[in-house]
């Protein structure tokens, strides 16, 4: 998905560089909402008692953000960049697991609240293979936050007494590229609706309660206007 992302930015730019720039440029405003399915060894951690590694995910991650472009061209091709911010918040019971030295099967719940912002700033290539449709691909640095905070201090496990060092709240940021592509259906009157995915490759480093890599595609609807 990374490889296809920023190979579809490469496929772009080609033809638009040979475009003149227009005098003046043109506006493109979005909102997003979307999800992103975490990898069920996404969170990684160290279980107290025993020492064991033990693995968890956040499930379903829901999004919303938005960003405006701003973009040169005469023709078809357009060029220019975009910038932004999206987030994400979900408060549930996280399950970890893993294998103790000695076998045993180690298990350990508690419930948590994370909560992550990002903002972002990249280059834009875009055509119009026709007045009411758009594609773009998208790209540049991305600087993201993470919190979690457990809200049980007991950390209440299903089998023992096993537990991971959570307690309190908990940050770390991500400096890292992305890439998003998409398509927009465009309205005579220059409402925009459509779709598009969006990769980065963020880690984050919570200390003793372990760290979390999100690099699943996140999906989106999209929904702006051309100003």
């Amino acid at each position: 998905m990374k490889q296809w992302l920023f190979s579809s930015m490469l496929a772009f730019a080609s033809p638009a560089l040979a475009d003149p720039p227009a005098a003046s440029p043109e506006t493109y405003v979005q909102v997003w909402i979307g999800a992103v399915d975490t990898k069920n060894d996404s969170w990684k951690a160290t279980e107290v008692q025993s020492g064991s590694d033990v693995v968890g995910d956040l499930g379903t991650l829901p999004y919303g953000g938005g960003d405006g472009q701003l973009m040169w061209g005469g023709g078809a091709w357009q060029i220019g960049y975009e910038g932004g911010g999206l987030a994400s918040w979900k408060n549930e019971t996280t399950h970890f697991r893993g294998v103790s030295s000695g076998g045993t099967a180690v298990q350990v719940e508690f419930r948590n609240q994370f909560f992550l912002f990002g903002v972002f700033m990249g280059g834009v290539v875009s055509v119009r293979p026709a007045p009411w449709l758009r594609l773009y691909a998208a790209g540049g640095p991305s600087l993201t936050w993470a919190w979690i905070e457990d809200d049980d201090n007991d950390n209440n496990t299903s089998q023992s007494s096993s537990t991971i060092d959570t307690h309190g709240s908990l940050n770390d940021g991500s400096f890292t590229a992305y890439g998003r592509a998409g398509i927009d259906f465009i309205t005579s009157d220059g409402f925009m609706f459509g779709a598009s995915v969006r990769y980065a490759n963020d880690k984050f480093d919570f200390g003793n309660a372990g760290e979390l890599k999100l690099d699943s595609p996140l999906y989106l609807l999209t929904l702006g206007a051309r100003i």
